[in-house]
């Protein structure tokens, strides 16, 4: 019972705290840095007991109060360093009377314990008292990930970084090595030294601010890395951690060294080279990477704080390198989850409203119950773009906000460009125009939603490592495009599910009518056996053109689940096609978007051919069985005049092949 009470005050604290800020600002002192674990010894336990029920008689009114619609306005941050507040007077009352709620500041490490052992951290004071005395709250980044250190003024001070000088200098081997055998700033945080210091930094600043700072700090942010993601830094196309002792452990765990990953597979090539271990080192970097994050977030926990993680934009080409496949893990380790973008792909300026709506879905699939989506403009910042960039910005966020998961937003990268190696402060003209209106509940539906899941495969994207067929990632754009028309639909409920809801039997997946997946064509066995399962059991499935048709290593198998969907033979065609469907002639052309054209499908029997070659009227590029539908080409893409009625046909026949259950009456 003792046990059950400390564990809901926690809570308790947390969902306030999250929920419900200006309330916190109003409670005595002594409640706001109570500790759940040490209260009982501070004081006889009747007392202690009784003012723990008040407290948490308190604490459930007042949610109830912050969770009226009144009340829920989105948490509103953006990033402040330093010297912009050294350099603009007023930019924190602009700030507050452009409607943000929050700023999110630094913690260098390097500047806290400059000296080992020595914690000072009045160096922060006049900018954080400046914030909080504005009327703003704080979210803190613990920054000890070795990003490069600028000064007051925004000047780069050359050879130093956030982590301090003296653990490079007493303990050079503490830091990771690329495959090059490079040492770089990212620390290792698998070290034994590094994790005890880091720790120790953790928990004295966590301490620290919050009982200075009471009710008026959101959350604590792990910073592991130089871009404070969870996941490893890059340089370039080096991959890490590739140290000695890494190598070591790799070795003693698997038998067998560590591989060097240095190529690009690219799937318009065919078959590609094959990597044994490729899937047992993607799981290898990412559980380091989730162990280190959860020391972290425990350390963050210990003093009532909520702990939060800043997620890279994963489905990209250069997923296996920064393990951003980490996401799938730490559900339970983070308390706000940011998913966050730059609209660039490492290619070219990318003006997508659609990337962190879809994401803060995916992030909703995976367990996180609160996110933030953030939107920073430093990419096009330095190519004096950003004016076009901030109507994007405004799209993206109002429509990550419907989301329910989705309590807030972060905006960042408005600092201009002073001269090389210094940064000016916050350009607050653009500022003025980040304007964003949350859009308003969504009307009752009188029939109950068909429910569908897309699959993201974290595996197909490690796969297709540096992928950039026909100059663009078609896997990435399958995905996301099939999330968006779907999602348009009002009669669909989508959400965009990961491996670990399938292999972990996730609830979500006994809920969803269908699941779609979308050229996801490396994936796992037991990902493919799950989906058989799924449909054994009375779910649809449904796929676009390669389902699994190479293993987790990028192995062919030659198989897109053929037994499940019907398919007896296929024969890849280059040119286009002209088509029978539903009486109506349709042509396939080809399209830079595709890196082939389609394949023509012949079925098994007892399966039905819905698009048939008029040419070869035996074979055709769409076949549907029992709850079973299989593309031989990847609709959602098409970009010539015909693109509106392939992607009609998309929809339709994917609601055809939902169940009759998911038509059922029922008030959403």
């Amino acid at each position: 019972m003792k046990q059950w009470r400390r564990k809901h005050l926690r809570l308790l604290f947390f969902r306030l705290h999250a929920h419900a800020p200006t309330i916190w600002v109003a409670m005595p002192k002594h409640l706001v840095i109570l500790d759940a674990e040490t209260a009982p010894r501070t004081h006889s336990t009747a007392s202690s007991m009784k003012k723990i029920i008040c407290i948490a008689a308190f604490i459930f009114s007042s949610i109830a109060f912050a969770n009226t619609p009144s009340s829920r306005e989105p948490v509103s941050s953006i990033i402040v360093m330093p010297w912009d507040i050294n350099q603009d007077a007023n930019l924190l009352k602009n700030i507050k009377k452009n409607g943000f709620s929050h700023v999110t500041f630094y913690l260098n490490w390097s500047d806290i314990e400059n000296q080992k052992n020595q914690y000072q951290f009045s160096h922060y004071y006049k900018y954080l008292d400046a914030i909080v005395n504005s009327g703003l709250s704080l979210i803190m980044v613990l920054d000890m990930g070795g990003r490069s250190y600028l000064d007051e003024n925004g000047k780069k001070i050359p050879d130093a970084s956030t982590v301090p000088a003296w653990v490079y200098k007493d303990h050079p081997d503490s830091v990771m090595k690329n495959f090059s055998g490079e040492y770089q700033w990212q620390l290792d945080f698998t070290d034994d030294f590094i994790q005890k210091k880091s720790t120790e930094f953790t928990e004295k600043t966590v301490l620290h601010f919050s009982n200075r700072y009471p009710g008026k700090i959101l959350g604590f942010s792990v910073g592991l890395q130089e871009e404070h993601e969870i996941k490893y830094g890059q340089t370039g196309y080096q991959w890490r951690d590739y140290k000695k002792s890494t190598q070591n452990d790799f070795s003693k765990k698997y038998g067998t060294p560590q591989p060097v990953i240095n190529y690009n597979n690219n799937i318009h090539l065919g078959p590609q080279k094959i990597e044994p271990l490729l899937y047992i080192h993607k799981e290898y970097r990412e559980n380091r990477l989730r162990d280190a994050t959860c020391l972290y977030s425990k350390a963050i926990r210990k003093n009532g704080a909520l702990a939060m993680g800043y997620f890279a934009e994963t489905f990209t080409s250069h997923d296996a390198i920064y393990a951003t496949g980490v996401v799938e893990k730490l559900a339970d380790c983070i308390d706000i989850a940011v998913i966050d973008f730059n609209f660039y792909d490492g290619y070219k300026l990318v003006p997508d409203t659609d990337v962190l709506p879809t994401l803060a879905n995916y992030m909703g699939s995976l367990g996180y119950k609160q996110i933030m989506v953030g939107a920073y403009a430093e990419v096009w910042e330095r190519q004096k773009k950003t004016h076009e960039l901030i109507p994007v910005i405004n799209r993206t966020i109002t429509q990550a906000l419907s989301q329910s998961n989705v309590i807030g937003f972060e905006v960042g990268g408005f600092q201009r460009q002073a001269t090389a190696g210094q940064s000016a402060t916050i350009d607050t003209e653009k500022l003025s125009a980040i304007a964003i209106k949350p859009a308003n509940d969504s009307p009752k539906l009188e029939k109950r939603r068909a429910k569908i899941g897309i699959l993201g495969s974290a595996t197909n994207f490690y796969v297709w490592h540096g992928e950039r067929s026909a100059g663009r990632n078609t896997h990435r754009d399958a995905l996301f495009a099939a999330y968006k028309i779907l999602n348009s639909q009002p009669e669909l409920d989508v959400h965009l599910i990961g491996e670990k809801n399938l292999l972990q039997d996730d609830p979500i997946i006994q809920s969803l009518d269908a699941i779609l997946v979308p050229h996801q064509t490396a994936l796992p066995q037991s990902i493919k056996s799950k989906l058989a399962t799924y449909w054994k059991n009375g779910g649809a499935l449904v796929q676009d053109m390669r389902l699994g048709e190479f293993d987790e290593n990028g192995k062919p198998t030659a198989d897109w689940m053929n037994d499940v969907f019907g398919i007896s033979k296929i024969k890849w065609k280059n040119k286009g096609g002209v088509f029978l469907i539903n009486g109506e002639v349709l042509r396939l052309k080809p399209s830079r978007s595709l890196y082939t054209s389609y394949a023509s499908i012949t079925p098994r029997q007892g399966y039905k051919l819905l698009a048939t070659d008029i040419l070869q009227p035996e074979n055709g590029i769409m076949v549907r069985g029992e709850r079973t539908l299989v593309f031989g080409f990847m609709p959602q893409l098409i970009e010539d005049p015909t693109k509106d009625a392939w992607r009609k046909i998309f929809v339709q026949e994917i609601m055809n092949v939902v169940p009759q259950r998911a038509n059922s009456v029922q008030v959403k």
